[in-house]
């Protein structure tokens, strides 16, 4: 007997996710932490970090690219909230969405992609 494909779950993002692997840090009340930017777009990124952070909080990410050659290093700073959180061996897995759109982000978005 032959079974139907299951169904494809649609995907929610709007923007196009550019893996990367950058060093980033984020606060979520006084104190920045470091973690790792795993893709990042203009709308969110995936952070690998060593905390569980709760689903729906707020919190600001920090990016920055270090520059190649004679590019200048970029930084974005943007506000974001957290869709997901889930461990994934030993550390956590966090989705992050961005609440504002940023020109410095695209600035560095243009200088991974």
């Amino acid at each position: 007997m032959d079974t139907p494909p299951a169904p494809r779950r649609t995907n929610r993002r709007l923007t196009a996710r550019i893996t990367c692997h950058l060093t980033v840090s984020y606060r979520t009340d006084e104190d920045w932490h470091l973690a790792t930017a795993m893709d990042l777009s203009r709308n969110g990124c995936r952070l690998r970090l060593g905390e569980s952070l709760e689903r729906g909080g707020a919190l600001a990410v920090r990016i920055i690219h270090p520059g190649r050659g004679e590019a200048p290093a970029l930084t974005a700073e943007v506000e974001g909230r957290v869709v997901w959180s889930r461990l994934e061996g030993l550390s956590h897995q966090v989705g992050i969405q961005f609440l504002a759109d940023s020109a410095e982000l695209h600035e560095v978005l243009a200088a991974i992609g």
